[in-house]
């Protein structure tokens, strides 16, 4: 298995702890409430205020960002 270093890809709450992809299913009309779930297994991940909250705080509005084989890869930072 591949490791990877810290902070290199975006993981904790959106990455699906199951199949390990970064896959949502967000409707349309996503509330703070809305239960999300995987794309890929359909497991439950968290609310949709849950998990933008977990993207903020890896630096998500800030920086830029490659889909990488079904994870979100962090290429930059302003910070």
């Amino acid at each position: 298995m591949l490791r990877h270093m810290a902070g290199e890809y975006l993981n904790h709450k959106l990455e699906c702890p199951f199949c390990g992809v970064i896959r949502l299913q967000i409707p349309a009309d996503a509330q703070p409430t809305t239960l999300i779930h995987c794309a890929e297994c359909g497991k439950y991940l968290g609310t949709w205020d849950e998990l933008q909250t977990d993207f903020e705080s890896q630096g998500g509005s800030d920086g830029v960002f490659r889909l990488d084989k079904g994870r979100i890869r962090k290429l930059n930072s302003s910070r």
